[in-house]
């Protein structure tokens, strides 16, 4: 009984302060779990696409005006049989089924590989994987979490209706040669506009990645037309020996059928978007951490001193020095531990959403590691509130303490 009275006895007097900086600082890691997760889904994002394969070509983004499939597909080859034009980088969609959920289904040439080999964590890409007498696949997205390496799923691949009203679905089963794993983040053609960044060609999504020159899928797809029209939206690559006016022969066509962002300029704008928007949002909770954390350091050091007289009583009664400072640190410390355990709470049950399917997000990396930063910073936090309760322990004895405020 007198080691949980010794516990508590911080509360007894300081209950509403205790709640409200135990509420501030769990609002204020919270708010860090998104601005640490929206920091490490650019850094990743800017990771994945810092490669050599892409570095030096333009990104180009067909106008609206051209958006007829004719036209389109007649701009695409156009400008693939440039002067010193290597290739074009883009990806063709479907919508397939996996286990009655619906995913995307998405064919990739090798200089899609090549330009994303990052984003696989397991398995190979096609060129390097073993021939199967079914399509080999790469697999990204929650809903794969007990699928393996080296398994083979079902999947059926939805097309448009039919004259009788019916949608085309052609189930197909195909060979797993490799997956993305958490953060399940894959690429995704649909982004245009005038401020354009790295990290917004990464997207979430339930994905099965097919390689295009598989002979199967090139049967399906001619009978079927399942995977659309070459993309609006896709990297141009020049040849190695391409010279400056060949580069400018073709941006000056890209200015009279849409327009284009460099490579560069797409690292640059990514930089200055970390730099300035990550640090407008860093300012609430920035404001509310510094407020927590002096909370915290003048509570902890009013409560040493309020409770000075009675630890000196627990002192005579028998409770060690030193136990008796260590029940201070503890008392002191529920706050912060309540806070990270809501915070901790809050991580777990978004994560559960997202691999239960229940919940999607973009633009955010949420686990155990921002979590982890969180703690450091409370133990960083709470180092630094401990000292002042350590100097007023190191120069009063518990006999000093309790003559100066004992005066009967």
């Amino acid at each position: 009984m007198k080691k949980l009275r010794l516990f508590f006895m911080s509360f007894s007097q300081n209950i509403l302060s205790s709640i409200i900086i135990t509420a501030i600082l769990a609002v204020v890691l919270i708010f860090g779990q998104d601005i640490i997760g929206q920091y490490r889904y650019i850094t990743y994002s800017k990771y994945i696409m810092d490669n050599q394969y892409i570095s030096g070509s333009d990104y180009f983004m067909l106008d609206w005006t051209f958006i007829d499939t004719d036209d389109s597909l007649s701009i695409r080859n156009k400008i693939s049989e440039l002067d010193g034009v290597r290739g074009i980088v883009d990806s063709r969609y479907s919508i397939a089924k996996y286990e009655g959920l619906y995913i995307v289904a998405e064919t990739y040439t090798d200089g899609m590989a090549d330009a994303f080999s990052k984003c696989l964590n397991e398995g190979s890409w096609f060129k390097e994987a073993e021939k199967s007498d079914i399509p080999n696949v790469i697999l990204s997205g929650p809903i794969y979490e007990n699928v393996s390496v080296g398994d083979d799923i079902t999947v059926a691949f939805i097309g448009d209706f039919n004259d009788e009203g019916e949608r085309l679905s052609v189930q197909q089963k195909v060979h797993v040669i490799g997956k993305f794993d958490y953060p399940w983040y894959s690429p995704c053609y649909t982004t245009g506009g005038d401020d354009v960044t790295l990290d917004q060609f990464l997207h979430q999504d339930n994905k099965i990645i097919l390689d295009r020159n598989d002979k199967d899928i090139m049967k399906i797809d001619e009978k079927y037309s399942f995977f659309s029209s070459p993309n609006d939206l896709y990297f141009v690559l020049y040849e190695n020996d391409c010279t400056e006016e060949q580069k400018q022969k073709v941006r000056d066509y890209y200015n009279t059928v849409g327009t284009y962002d460099t490579y560069d300029d797409l690292l640059e704008a990514t930089d200055n978007k970390i730099k300035n928007e990550l640090m407008k949002k860093l300012i609430t909770p920035l404001f509310l951490l510094v407020v927590a954390t002096i909370m915290l350091i003048s509570i902890s050091t009013l409560n040493t001193y309020k409770k000075l007289r009675d630890h000196s009583i627990y002192y005579l009664c028998g409770c060690s020095r030193r136990r008796s400072f260590l029940y201070l640190i503890a008392e002191i410390s529920v706050s912060v531990i309540i806070a990270v355990a809501i915070s901790l709470g809050y991580v777990i049950f978004m994560m559960e959403k997202i691999k239960t399917c229940t919940m999607g997000y973009d633009c955010l990396i949420i686990d155990y590691y921002n979590v982890l930063i969180s703690v450091i910073y409370c133990v960083i936090t709470l180092s630094v509130t401990l000292i002042i309760p350590y100097i007023i322990y190191k120069k009063n004895t518990p006999i000093e303490i309790y003559r100066r405020n004992h005066n009967d």
